[in-house]
């Protein structure tokens, strides 16, 4: 069956594609893209590995939202609460390193965990893209 030269499937199937992205996101907080590289001693850490975001405060009018991030071994890295590259929720967050091998990885354990690791950023409500760049230290 056709609509005005259309396949019936065809319109069922945009017509649901368009509901899907008209509901997704719809409910979801504000997010400040985040960007940014993680360095090793000054320098790109020469390995990949992951990011953790966990919240420790949220903004007002705002609930907490943690959020990941993977670096390449050039360092480069976006935040996702959500979808890729979205950033994160606008609020106060500890950081933690993991490498993608901790059997060989040079960078310290301390930075492993979000409690050890020293790291925090503060993402304000108002604050368009924002680059937090993180570094780590052997010593």
């Amino acid at each position: 069956m056709t609509i005005r030269g259309m396949n019936y499937w065809t319109i069922a199937f945009l017509s649901g594609a368009i509901a899907l992205v008209g509901c997704t996101g719809s409910d979801r907080p504000k997010t400040i893209p985040i960007k940014g590289h993680v360095t090793l001693d000054g320098q790109p850490p020469g390995e990949v590995g992951k990011l953790h975001f966990t919240p420790t405060e949220a903004a007002e009018g705002y609930d907490k939202r943690p959020a990941m991030g993977g670096f390449d071994v050039d360092g480069a890295y976006t935040v996702m609460s959500w979808s890729p590259g979205d950033g994160l929720v606008p609020g106060h967050y500890t950081v933690n390193v993991y490498p993608g091998s901790i059997a060989n990885t040079r960078i310290p354990k301390k930075y492993h965990q979000s409690g050890t690791s020293g790291l925090e950023v503060t993402v304000p409500v108002d604050q368009g893209e924002m680059e937090y760049n993180i570094e780590l230290s052997t010593k």
